[in-house]
């Protein structure tokens, strides 16, 4: 059986155990995750949050931001778009793969054709704009996955007043290089992972002391999303075969209990005399019985 005390991780690239290789000295911190997605599968903060962090999850499709605001009742979910600038832009949701839908109109031409989508209006807001409504003081880390849509996203940010330690964004398919943008704010590219690239603000740089043994050790004892389900389905399992064997068992004493009653009444290994005289009584009964039911 899996140990249950071990830590869980959702993320498809282990994006968080990564990030808990970075935080492991805070207990409860603050996430920007933009484009979140679904609460649990493949999430980046779904571990943060079991943790008690709280934080923004940014969502512009409808029925993810349902199930955030669902399953994240301490996050603040927000159903827009973070962009350069605030008004609005063309989502194209693939209902399929949720994790393709975008606003970049080449990722859009990129994607197969035969793939059921569904195109909505959505507001776009700015980092800056998001932070400042929401009196954001500190971010311990900023996740950006958002389809070809990065560069304006980071583009939306005012990097001078609002300060990630460090930055996880998608780096797959990068339509406009928004690597300028941190690199000339102080970032500092740490790592990729072979979806994401890593960068920590340069004043956050210690963060990195010692990276390598924290991740491996992290990662040796962490359990997996589909293990995870297997192992829980697996407790439920058992779970109801031991209420199961309670009943069958508890079925079983109020049997014998009947049986021993029973044997109380019966005729077995008794006289000939005590045997006659007990069914001579029986007859009685029933013909008393009978005689009272024919009046």
């Amino acid at each position: 059986m899996i140990d249950p005390k071990a830590t869980t991780t959702y993320a498809q690239y282990n994006e968080d155990l990564i990030l808990s290789a970075l935080f492991g000295d805070v207990d409860k911190g603050f996430y920007v995750d933009v484009g979140a997605n679904y609460p649990t599968i493949d999430s980046v903060t779904k571990l943060f949050y079991d943790k008690g962090w709280t934080g923004i999850n940014i969502e512009p499709i409808k029925g993810l931001h349902k199930q955030l605001e669902q399953k994240r009742p301490n996050d603040i979910n927000l159903q827009c778009g973070a962009g350069q600038n605030s008004g609005s832009a063309t989502l194209r949701e693939y209902k399929s793969v949720s994790g393709h839908s975008t606003f970049d109109a080449e990722q859009k031409a990129s994607h197969d054709k035969a793939l059921e989508y569904e195109d909505y209006e959505v507001p776009i807001k700015t980092l800056e704009a998001i932070f400042e409504t929401n009196k954001v003081k500190h971010i311990h880390f900023l996740k950006v996955d958002v389809e070809g849509f990065e560069y304006e996203v980071v583009a939306g940010n005012n990097w001078k007043k609002y300060r990630p330690e460090v930055i996880c964004i998608e780096a797959n398919h990068v339509t406009h290089d928004w690597r300028t943008i941190l690199d000339k704010n102080d970032y500092l590219f740490f790592i990729a992972d072979g979806l994401n690239e890593y960068y920590i603000e340069k004043k956050a740089w210690k963060r990195t002391d010692n990276f390598a043994e924290r991740i491996i050790d992290i990662d040796y004892h962490a359990l997996k999303q589909h293990q995870w389900q297997s192992w829980s389905k697996d407790s439920e399992d058992l779970e109801r075969l031991h209420a199961t064997v309670a009943e069958q068992a508890a079925l079983i004493d109020s049997l014998q209990l009947t049986a021993q009653e029973l044997e109380a009444l019966s005729l077995k290994n008794r006289t000939y005399l005590s045997r006659l005289k007990r069914s001579a009584y029986g007859l009685t009964i029933d013909w008393v019985r009978h005689k009272k039911a024919s009046k």
